[in-house]
């Protein structure tokens, strides 16, 4: 039969393996923080994919806030019009009609 929750809480070998999957988490954390910084600039830690992951506090269910965390992102958009009349999207779509 299962344990319940509270069960849990008190048998010393169950403590015993969240903490050191906590340990082994947090380990493997700063194994990838530590190999981000010296191969990035943004130290932004990354998988295989490119993916950017992010690591929470196993203590606290919270996020870490530090700067393998803090993603920038620019918001400078391209001008689609140069000027008066002069549209760059008229350069990208052909916008004449043609008789078939």
């Amino acid at each position: 039969m299962p344990y319940t929750p509270e069960e849990l809480r008190e048998l010393t070998w169950y403590q015993n393996l969240i903490k050191a999957d906590e340990r082994n988490y947090l380990a493997n954390r700063e194994l990838l923080v530590n190999n981000a910084a010296t191969s990035n600039e943004s130290q932004l830690i990354r998988n295989e994919s490119n993916q950017v992951l992010i690591f929470e506090d196993p203590f606290k269910d919270e996020l870490l806030e530090d700067e393998s965390t803090k993603i920038t992102h620019s918001t400078k958009v391209n001008r689609l019009k140069n000027g008066d009349g002069d549209y760059i999207i008229d350069e990208l779509l052909s916008r004449g009609f043609n008789e078939l």
